[in-house]
């Protein structure tokens, strides 16, 4: 008995919450836009950290595995940034190509220590570096996007090992 009164206390339920589908509750009504207005709900705001999150490199040089002389040419490719000339500021979706040699890179908050034998800024805009006289034995290249003031861009890197030949 308590079933039957159970369920049709709950089938009423369902027939009337159905009857005001069409009708939205007070606290979730809002006022129309006047005609060819916006509002923020509306329109979102583009999000300056999933711009810089969508960034990503790929290092197309050497292929993962590949097994090269001393002097190792990389070829790098970005999607969602622009790639420029390296000018101090930190612009969404602007940056340039920093490269680890054989060394972790640093953190996404921060700056990238300057160049050395390890780690190579690539400020002038182009989307290559050779590394000239590498050791023979295994290496790791590691591209991060940063931006003009050096800070790394949070988006995706790319790692690639490769094997200087003896």
């Amino acid at each position: 008995m308590r079933h039957r009164i159970v369920l049709a206390l709950i089938a009423i339920a369902s027939a009337t919450a159905c009857k005001k589908e069409g009708t939205p509750s007070p606290d979730t009504q809002r006022a129309a836009p006047a005609a060819g207005a916006t509002t923020a709900a509306s329109t979102p705001a583009p999000s300056a950290t999933s711009a810089a999150s969508n960034a990503a490199v790929t290092i197309t040089n050497p292929a993962k595995g590949a097994t090269t002389g001393n002097d190792v040419k990389v070829t790098l490719r970005a999607e969602g940034v622009t790639i420029a000339k390296a000018d101090g500021k930190k612009v969404e979706g602007v940056g340039h190509y920093h490269l680890f040699l054989d060394t972790i890179p640093t953190a996404d908050n921060v700056a990238i220590p300057p160049t050395s034998k390890k780690i190579v800024h690539i400020g002038t805009g182009d989307s290559t570096y050779t590394f000239k006289g590498l050791a023979a034995g295994p290496h790791t290249i590691i591209a991060v996007i940063g931006y003009g003031d050096h800070t790394p861009m949070p988006g995706r890197r790319d790692t690639v090992n490769f094997t200087v030949k003896k």
